[in-house]
């Protein structure tokens, strides 16, 4: 007697009930499509009676051939696509969600670390059940999954991308509240299942995958049908506390893997601010450099075939296992889409700023998806220091790119490009792995250790700023910008061109927390404030008016009139007038937008009255009122000016170099490699004896030495007699700006007098602050590029919608006359228009006139009155 089992068939009666279930009441076409090895055949068939029961022939038809599955899309298509299946953009109808149950381990055993899934059928409804969402209407049964289906009361016509996104956003947030709901009973849940062109098993059929055969169906639910606003509202309310557990879940996955191989379980993620984003960060070299299938090829990924322009390729083997599928995961050049549960990758779709880019996807492969860790491996070994993964084993064409576009200096220096703190969202100092003795070398755009080692001064301002962990840069800059506005306004600088104020403006750059504030603070500690600056130390900026109007007062002038008192007693006659009444100021910014603001702001003064009072110009006007009037003399005052700014900010300040408001900066970053792990111990005050009365008369001149003004007299000579034609505009103002430097650091050194040390120090600080605002200024460039870029890319996008929009019209028109042409055909090739119009859902009524006339115009279509009535007849 012969045991064997006959093989299992489709039941065309489940398939047909299905298909009504369905598709009965939606528009456009239905795609069946089937699996045979690693290709997939497909075909299209209207959702009328004759299309159902077409499709129901070409799935039995398909069965007779032993595919693996027999498949329908979830939603529908507006039209058959001129190529391939059409993808999510062309889906049309939706008349249900859908989600993904599978159990036991046939088919989709769980990865190395996975939980695993749902035992049984029961237990998939029971995850169902519990997750506070509707109960299903009912349920499809794929022959090793049970999959919860809510369909929906009326089709939902997916007309334009808004509507698009708001299925998808549903869908999404549906996989997740069950995935979460799953994840507390200690078992995974397929949540890569919220494509719009989704594939699922077509009930009836026989799902043949791993060598068995196992029937498909249908099971009843609830049988009550949703409103889409209805079911939208319940995934909305569920999520919030269905992501809280995901993310617990994804960290105990990754506590898994590292136990399971012995790693170190990375630090959690942090995120990147969008607005942050330069584009030449390391992972961004790899997408210029790499494409998706570079990254995947040496981790064991093969390619399988092409659809489209999307390559396909399938995952590596765990454990013994064969994959189920004929890919895994899809990619072009630039992004992936993994449908994978055992690849160790985010399945499915990913929303924007989390798409599997050629950076990220190579971060997941190798740094648990930890992309600020991958960034930072790969910029040690770009700077010659020992990385901690797979960045040792990049190409080194990729680190050499990596080192000119994301690191500064000498080429063993691990220095991050300019805007270091920007690059991957990671903490704003550079990894400090190494003892200080085998530090690399300072990078050009920081002040170099012979300046500080030269006098002991300075070693002692740099020592100050360590001792309270701070960039020795920035509090140089706000100790001499203190100096500047609190000296008295007698002290000047001659050169052969005459005398120049010393006025210091000084910037401060970096990120949120990297010490300019600080710095700022230690310097006002360090050294007493004067008398002479009382009162106008760390004045906020405001506007140029009030800056100028800090120096003006009340004061009494006599009148030349005389008042005689009691005993014929004469007094002169005074007046309060307002005038110069103060000579010293110092003026702080701490993160300084309201400088971009006020620039950005038509009218402003601010930026004139900053490069004025640099140059030690007169300040204000004369030519208002009495009591309005505010006029400082030139010369006769002194003023620092110091501000903290973000790299995106200062970019504000130097994009128009044509106002000379950057060449009279010094600027410097907030970052000190040189800073030591060790503590560093120090008395928290600066001696600056020269800030003092000084003898005599008060009016203190330092002269540049007999040799520099030679050379200035020499160059000013050969910029008279050729015009200036060859004069660099951006450094133009380098002599007097050595000029402050020099006779600030004699006077920081106790001194009333320049010498060629002090000069010499004087081009060390200008070469570093050339080096900073060449930074910033390429970094407001490429800033400028990628606006452009994203301008231009989303004029192309919606001339793209346009064209788009206007193809999905034509393409609706068609499949509109073609319904007309069909209800013509079964009505003997005539119809009433009235009657006509009535075999059409309301919705689409309105269009139906429109319609008619595009088939008289193509000659399908005869409209003749008879009657009293139109009568629409087709054309053979």
């Amino acid at each position: 007697m012969n045991d064997e089992q006959p093989p299992l068939t489709a039941d065309p009666g489940t398939i047909r009930a299905w298909l009504d279930t369905a598709f009965a009441h939606a528009d456009g076409q239905l795609s069946v499509a089937a699996g045979f090895g690693a290709k997939l055949q497909y075909d299209f068939f209207p959702t009328t009676e004759a299309g159902l029961a077409a499709a129901t022939r070409y799935a039995m038809a398909l069965d007779r051939r032993k595919p693996q599955g027999i498949y329908f899309q979830s939603t529908t298509l507006a039209a058959r696509p001129a190529k391939g299946r059409g993808g999510e953009s062309a889906a049309h109808c939706l008349t249900h969600l859908w989600a993904d149950g599978d159990y036991g381990t046939v088919g989709h055993k769980p990865g190395p670390d996975d939980l695993p899934a749902p035992p049984h059928a029961e237990a998939v409804m029971k995850v169902v059940g519990e997750s506070g969402l509707p109960e299903p209407t009912g349920w499809t049964e794929s022959g090793g999954g049970c999959n919860p289906v809510w369909l929906l009361d009326e089709a939902y016509l997916i007309g334009d991308d808004e509507h698009r996104a708001r299925v998808k956003e549903l869908l999404t947030g549906l996989q997740a509240v069950l995935e979460a709901q799953a994840y507390q009973h200690g078992w995974s849940w397929d949540s890569g299942v919220s494509n719009l062109d989704r594939l699922m098993k077509l009930p009836g059929t026989v799902n043949r995958k791993e060598g068995l055969e196992r029937p498909t169906g249908m099971k009843p639910g609830s049988g009550v049908m949703f409103s889409l606003a209805a079911l939208d509202t319940s995934v909305t309310a569920l999520l919030p506390a269905a992501r809280d557990l995901l993310e617990r879940a994804d960290r105990e996955k990754e506590e898994r893997k590292a136990q399971r191989t012995g790693s170190t379980v990375p630090p959690p993620r942090r995120e990147r601010p969008a607005k942050l984003r330069t584009g030449n960060g390391p992972l961004d070299v790899l997408a210029d450099m790499l494409t998706c299938g570079d990254v995947l090829a040496p981790e064991g990924w093969t390619h399988t075939g092409q659809s489209g322009e999307w390559q396909l390729w399938l995952r590596p083997t765990a454990g013994g296992d064969a994959p189920s599928s004929s890919y895994s995961l899809k990619c072009n050049d630039h992004v992936a889409v993994n449908w994978s549960e055992r690849s160790d990758l985010p399945v499915g779709a990913r929303p924007a700023g989390q798409k599997l880019t050629v950076g990220t996807l190579w971060a997941h492969l190798h740094y648990g998806g930890n992309t600020s860790e991958a960034a930072s491996d790969i910029m040690r070994a770009a700077g010659g220091r020992e990385a901690r993964g797979a960045a040792a084993r990049l190409a080194p064409v990729i680190l050499a790119e990596v080192k000119r576009r994301c690191l500064t200096g000498d080429a063993d220096s691990f220095q991050p490009h300019a805007n270091d703190d920007l690059w991957d969202g990671s903490s704003d100092e550079a990894p400090q792995d190494e003892a200080p003795e085998k530090r690399a070398d300072v990078p050009h755009t920081q002040i170099p250790l012979e300046f500080w080692n030269s006098r002991e001064c300075l070693a002692s301002i740099r020592r100050l700023a360590h001792s309270k962990l701070l960039p020795a840069d920035t509090t140089l800059a706000a100790i001499m910008s203190r100096v500047s506005g609190a000296i008295p306004h007698t002290f000047t600088a001659k050169s052969p061109m005459g005398h120049a104020s010393l006025n210091l403006a000084a910037a401060m750059i970096g990120g949120p927390s990297a010490g300019k504030s600080q710095s700022s603070r230690a310097a006002r500690l360090a050294f007493p404030t004067p008398d002479r600056l009382q009162g106008r130390d760390g004045l906020p900026i405001g506007s140029g008016e009030g800056m100028t109007e800090v120096f003006i007062g009340l004061q009494e002038q006599e009148t030349g009139e005389v008042k005689k008192g009691p005993g014929g007693a004469e007094t002169p006659v005074t007046v309060s007038v307002r005038t110069q009444v103060h000579h010293n100021a110092f003026f702080y910014v701490d993160e300084g937008k309201s400088i971009g603001d006020l620039e950005e702001r038509g009218g402003s003064t601010l930026g004139e009255t900053i490069r004025r009072a640099a140059m030690g110009e007169a300040l204000g006007q004369t030519n208002a009122t009495q009591e309005r009037k505010r006029f400082v003399a030139p010369m006769s005052y002194a003023m620092g000016v110091l501000v903290g700014l973000q790299p995106s900010i200062a970019s504000t300040l130097l994009k128009d170099a044509g106002t000379g408001t950057p060449q009279r900066f010094l600027w410097l970053w907030a970052r000190d490699v040189t800073i030591s792990d060790e503590v560093v111990e120090h008395p928290g005050t600066i001696d600056v004896p020269g800030i003092g009365a000084p003898p005599g008369d008060g009016v203190v001149v330092f002269e540049v030495p007999a040799e520099v003004a030679a050379e200035m007299r020499a160059k000013r000579l050969h910029a008279v007699r050729t015009g200036g034609a060859d004069t660099d505009e951006i450094n133009g103002h380098e002599p007097v700006m050595k000029m402050k430097f020099a006779a600030l650091l004699a006077i920081i050194d106790g001194r009333y007098h320049m010498t060629m040390d002090d000069w010499r120090l004087a081009g060390v600080l200008w070469t570093t602050s050339c080096a900073v605002r060449d930074d910033l200024i390429g970094l407001a460039a490429r800033e400028a590029i990628a606006a452009r870029r994203a301008a231009e890319d989303a004029e192309i996008e919606l001339a793209s919608r346009k064209e788009e929009a206007l193809d999905k019209a034509a393409m609706k028109r068609e499949a509109r006359l073609k319904k007309v042409l069909e209800h013509l055909a079964a009505a003997g090739g005539r119809m009433s228009r009235t009657d006509l119009i009535q075999k059409f859902h309301s919705r689409y009524r309105g269009e139906l006139p429109d319609v008619i006339e595009r088939g008289v115009a193509k000659g399908v279509l005869q409209v003749v009155e008879e009657d009293g009535d139109w009568w629409v007849h087709a054309v053979a």
